[in-house]
């Protein structure tokens, strides 16, 4: 997926918000148009047939364990009303996100720091926003405004992004890294450009990060191919570790594990690279089975995932255990958008964003139409759709501790 006429779910997240208040502006009935029926506060997952929302060549198979498969935890989602403390939470927005454009990136180590990009009277660019007093401390300054922005990860002190520089395409773009405790600035990467000085298309996702690594996907040739980069962040060596049909990568544990597929148009399956010694690994038993999508997420002890056909949401609670279907949307609605935090799953639908307990599997929607969610190892960020169409929409966000919430339990069957 490159430029911006892609769907929503392939851009990076001020991509996705800017075309959410287009759609706004222009249709005047919110993004009904983007997905169909409704997914209602307090609605459970439909007993229907899922939307046939296949991409070309690809299984609608998601992965389920097979029968008779030991299995532990939630066996199904269930939707339940917000408890005290969410309903608090989400009505306590960041200041900052209310006066300027706002878009977060992630959090720091501590949590108190929300990494953002944002566009300000007196600052644009990634910055660090204090949460508590509301400072902003610059990081690195848009060069152009009107066009750059920035998608990106952070984990321990590293805050890893791609900055892309137009809005016509998301295919050119620098990766940049940045150490929190020494304040260091490093640029790590770029993308790359054929033979008439246009970038090569490249499959947008924001880099990912874990300990002293950061990795991405970047386009490299003709008909789709796409190398996988992975950097140490604490020497600067940036490496290929793969080429091909590949997709973004994404990090599980001691492993760096990305989507490919044999040629164009055929179903992806997981392939994994240990970081201790550089080799191919073998998949643990929850990726296994996991076939032709990119939306993973994983901590390293839990997994999630969606089927090809974006309808259904699979989760496992070990590494061990292949995934079971714990939740499928109703026909007209699509997945969108997937976050693992501390004790919760948070995912964006193409009409609301929603956060589930993964100890009980209770779920409840938590923005009033489309929104994001940017998962980080100290909490979750969610943000709000803008509420009209504007060059630099406010975006109302809040900061979530899901581990510290109660959820009532769902009834397992």
């Amino acid at each position: 997926m490159t430029g911006l006429l892609t769907t929503m779910s392939g851009m990076p997240r001020r991509g996705r918000l800017a075309a959410a208040a287009v759609a706004l502006g222009l249709l005047g009935t919110g993004l009904a148009s983007c997905g169909g029926h409704a997914v209602t506060a307090g609605s459970g997952p439909s007993s229907g047939s899922p939307a046939s929302v296949h991409q070309p060549g690809r299984s609608s198979s998601g992965g389920a364990a097979p029968a008779g498969a030991s299995q532990q935890g939630v066996r199904r989602f269930c939707a339940a009303p917000p408890g005290a403390a969410l309903r608090a939470a989400l009505r306590q927005s960041v200041s900052a996100s209310l006066s300027s454009e706002v878009v977060p990136l992630g959090l720091s180590a501590s949590g108190g720091t929300a990494y953002v990009s944002t566009w300000t009277p007196s600052f644009s660019g990634v910055a660090a926003l204090n949460l508590g007093t509301g400072h902003l401390r610059p990081i690195q300054a848009y060069p152009d405004p009107a066009t750059d922005q920035a998608d990106g990860a952070s984990a321990g002190h590293w805050l890893v992004w791609e900055q892309t520089h137009s809005l016509q395409s998301l295919d050119g773009f620098t990766v940049y890294a940045w150490d929190s405790a020494t304040g260091r600035l490093r640029r790590i990467g770029h993308s790359l450009r054929g033979p008439g000085g246009t970038p090569w298309p490249s499959p947008w996702h924001a880099p990912v990060v874990s300990g002293n690594h950061a990795a991405w996907a970047q386009g490299y040739g003709p008909d789709g191919e796409v190398e996988v980069m992975l950097a140490n962040l604490a020497t600067g060596k940036v490496t290929v570790v793969r080429r091909g049909h590949t997709q973004p990568p994404f990090f599980d544990g001691s492993l760096l594990v990305w989507p490919e597929s044999d040629q164009p148009g055929t179903q992806t399956t997981l392939h994994a690279l240990s970081l201790a010694t550089g080799r191919p690994a073998p998949l643990p038993a929850v990726l296994q089975a996991v076939h032709g999508t990119e939306f993973v997420v994983t901590d390293g002890t839990r997994t999630a995932y969606f089927n090809p056909g974006l309808t259904e949401l699979y989760y496992s609670p070990a590494q061990d255990q292949r995934a079971r279907m714990v939740l499928r949307l109703p026909a007209g609605v699509d997945f969108a958008e997937l976050a693992i935090a501390p004790g919760s799953l948070a995912w964006a639908t193409t009409k609301a964003t929603y956060l589930a307990s993964t100890r009980t599997g209770a779920y409840t929607r938590v923005t009033p139409q489309y929104g994001d969610a940017t998962a980080s190892g100290q909490g979750l960020v969610i943000s709000d759709p803008p509420a009209d169409k504007a060059a630099h929409p406010i975006l109302p966000m809040q900061v979530l501790r899901p581990a510290g919430l109660s959820w009532r339990p769902c009834r397992q069957q």
